[in-house]
């Protein structure tokens, strides 16, 4: 079994505080990753304590959408990244896609991440093998800790990738944190190729449980290139 990507982060009981400059919007990245599509039983994420309640409370997750992003290149340096896209919830009136829960490799991803977006992102370690022939592992942990496991393959050939053909409101997040309301629509392109799934697995309540949910359609990405825009921020009236 071969490492691909060892765990490289402090570990994550050193100090946390970021100290370097400001990045703000818009970010420009450049990686390669895995999307995938996932149908979840009825009702298990209106239910999953993984899932920030705010978002719990007018969840619609008729299709749900989990990420692993190796970022080679962003504003921010080189650094890993774990999503989770439940479904849609209410934002003013509209209904946006939003990250419920979110795991990264540095700090200086997490602060800026929070500040400029308010993306939930939270610090954790990654590290990647290849158990066997064309299969990647990922495994995320926290002190040493593996809370989620995913294993996948590809096979086919690599086609464009554009979010120019998506419609804006299929590609348009929402997010709130600390008062304030964020709504962003990034930009990607790139290769994909079909992949397969071959373990998705949750250890504990750090990442919701998606190991009883149907698996769509999955995709390897490649050389890509992300433009995250400026977002519009607004105040939450409660």
């Amino acid at each position: 079994m071969s490492t691909l990507y060892p765990n490289t982060s402090p570990a994550l009981g050193a100090s946390t505080q970021h100290q370097g400059p400001a990045l703000p919007a818009p970010w420009t990245l450049r990686g390669n990753g895995v999307i995938v599509v996932i149908k979840p039983r009825h009702g298990d994420l209106r239910h999953d304590q993984a899932i920030p309640d705010d978002i719990r409370s007018t969840l619609k997750s008729p299709l749900s959408v989990l990420m692993f992003v190796n970022y080679t290149e962003s504003n921010a340096g080189p650094y890993q990244e774990l999503l989770f896209i439940p479904g849609t919830c209410d934002f003013s009136g509209k209904r946006l896609a939003t990250i419920s829960n979110i795991y990264v490799s540095t700090q200086s991803s997490v602060d800026h991440g929070r500040s400029n977006w308010g993306i939930p992102k939270q610090r954790c370690e990654f590290t990647q093998t290849q158990p066997e022939q064309g299969h990647v592992r990922t495994i995320a942990s926290i002190d040493g800790v593996p809370f989620f496991d995913l294993q996948t393959s590809s096979l086919g050939p690599r086609l464009p990738i554009n979010t120019a053909w998506v419609p804006s409101f299929l590609k348009t997040l929402g997010q709130r944190m600390n008062g304030r309301q964020f709504v962003y629509s990034p930009q990607a392109r790139g290769r994909s190729r079909l992949a397969r799934i071959h373990k998705l697995q949750s250890m504990d309540n750090h990442f919701p449980h998606l190991s009883s949910a149907d698996v769509v359609t999955a995709l390897e990405i490649t050389d890509f290139e992300m433009v995250f825009p400026v977002p519009d921020i607004r105040d939450v009236v409660i």
